[in-house]
């Protein structure tokens, strides 16, 4: 960007006065950049390179390639670590607070209709089973899963030995 100004020391002289900094577009142009390759962490990277850098793209381009493939490494690495928080491992239920009376654990109720138990379901999966009827098992398996609150971390099978039935063949 350049204009001209009057010299403050000699008359009629005009002084060619260059500023060299990033527009406002520019930079805006270039944050963009950065957030679309390397997200938000890039945004600011790339904003202060184009400032840094007094508007020049060439240069620009040249950091940004190599440093865009670190901060993408920062950012999964991040995104690692966020997501490992909270994945503990499930901490064990007094077994004796989750049994009712009958000795059977406490998801062993009638389903919400109130027509079976959680046993019945089970004596009815290991009989599709054996039958190899796969819509039946696919029906029964997804009966179980959504009339008794059975535990997040167990599959069918699990359920189904913890109320006294083998379904694994």
């Amino acid at each position: 960007m350049t204009t001209t100004t009057p010299d403050p020391i000699s008359n009629n002289v005009d002084r060619v006065l260059v500023r060299s900094t990033a527009t406002g577009f520019e930079q805006g142009i270039a944050a963009t950049a950065g957030l679309l390759t390397c997200g938000p962490l890039g945004a600011l990277a790339s904003w202060g390179t184009i400032r840094g850098l007094q508007g020049k793209w060439a240069p620009w381009f040249i950091i940004g390639v190599p440093s865009a493939v670190v901060i993408n490494v920062i950012n999964v690495a991040a995104l690692a670590v966020i997501g490992s928080m909270g994945t503990e491992a499930p901490k064990q239920q007094d077994v004796s607070s989750s049994l009712n009376s009958s000795g059977l654990p406490h998801y062993n109720i009638s389903d919400k209709a109130g027509d079976t138990t959680l046993v019945q379901k089970c004596q009815q999966l290991q009989q599709a089973q054996y039958d190899n009827d796969l819509g039946q098992i696919m029906r029964i398996s997804g009966l179980i899963g959504w009339n008794h609150d059975t535990p997040w971390n167990t599959d069918v099978d699990q359920d189904c030995a913890s109320v006294g039935v083998n379904t694994v063949m």
